[in-house]
């Protein structure tokens, strides 16, 4: 496996332009409801309008992300294994899914493909958990700050 490094740079900026597009999105949201732009400096309508934009960011990512997966996981059991290695063989338990757990059984090609399809599931596992969160445990913790 490759070396892992963050570039912070790119990640900031990332995220700024993140905000310009919820700031966007936002924008438009109030504009096309109410006709008018009072309402931008309430702090609900803010953090509505980044949950927004999270959810189209999201609609967009997650089709993204799974085909990506099954691109690479194509590629890594088609032409990514050892010569010798069958598809559905005793080797990986007779499940072409266990490619993910045994490199031993790939070729070069192979083991760059499955390092993909990891980053591709560890990227969409991130954000269904994001995405739990958000609907699942901020509102039991909103209504909890009520009492």
């Amino acid at each position: 496996m490759r070396n892992v490094r963050i570039d912070w740079y790119r990640l900031l900026g990332y995220s700024l332009l993140f905000l310009l597009f919820s700031l966007v999105v936002t924008i438009g949201f109030v504009f096309s409801l109410t006709g008018n732009l009072a309402h931008l400096t309430q702090i609900e309508i803010q953090i509505s309008g980044i949950e927004l934009a999270f959810s189209l960011a999201m609609f967009v990512s997650i089709p993204v992300l799974m085909c990506r997966f099954g691109f690479y996981f194509y590629r890594m059991v088609k032409g990514g294994r050892k010569s010798d290695i069958g598809i559905i063989c005793y080797q990986n338990l007779f499940n072409p899914f266990n490619f993910l757990l045994f490199p031993s059984l790939l070729n070069r090609n192979g083991q760059e493909s499955r390092r993909r399809c990891l980053v591709s599931l560890t990227l969409l596992l991130i954000l269904y958990l994001v995405v739990f969160f958000d609907t699942q445990i901020k509102p039991m913790l909103l209504s909890m700050s009520t009492w």
